[in-house]
């Protein structure tokens, strides 16, 4: 039973982490600081990096929309 844990942990470290590193990288952050997030929390890692990633996009463009606005008078 023990060694069963050990081993989807171990399988989550090795799925999950990558693929936080990888949304990250993509989104123009870190690789090897967000790898190592996910290692250390495997599975909320990859949700915590979306929730930052789509943030991000968001503040973007809302900066995009306030510069195509006419100034007011």
């Amino acid at each position: 039973m023990f060694l069963r844990f050990v081993l989807v942990f171990a399988v989550s470290l090795l799925v999950f982490a990558p693929i936080t590193g990888y949304i990250a990288y993509n989104y123009g952050r870190s690789f090897w600081r967000w790898f190592a997030f996910g290692m250390v929390v495997p599975f909320f890692s990859v949700f915590v990096a979306l929730f930052v990633a789509m943030r991000e996009r968001a503040a973007e463009e809302q900066a995009e929309a306030r510069q195509r606005q006419p100034p007011r008078a």
